[in-house]
């Protein structure tokens, strides 16, 4: 009686389906960019979307007032860290004029 191990072709196809299946995976699951290593400051992208820098370069304990401050107006924020750690304050771009004018810009 022989064993399914003993089977050389048997072998040979479940390595072939193995690394078939680690390739299909890899492709699948591989990051949409490249990772650069460094971080992008809002303020340099020429396209961010739907958002808008509206303060920018300031220390995070001023971008988190900021941000209460226009929270309170009802006006949705995000922050993004710049390279030397410093804040940027973003808001929909429908929302820019109304944030400029709540924080008196």
């Amino acid at each position: 009686m022989r064993g399914v191990g003993a089977d050389l072709p048997t072998l040979a196809i479940l390595f072939v389906v193995l690394a078939l299946l680690l390739v299909i995976m890899k492709w699948t699951f591989r990051p949409a960019r490249p990772r650069t290593g460094r971080p992008v400051d809002a303020a340099d992208s020429a396209d961010l979307g739907m958002l808008d820098v509206v303060v920018a370069d300031i220390p995070r304990d001023e971008a988190m007032l900021l941000r209460a401050k226009l929270g309170e107006a009802g006006i949705r924020t995000s922050m993004s860290r710049r390279r030397n750690g410093d804040m940027d304050v973003l808001v929909f771009k429908e929302d820019a004029d109304q944030a400029r004018e709540v924080l008196a810009l």
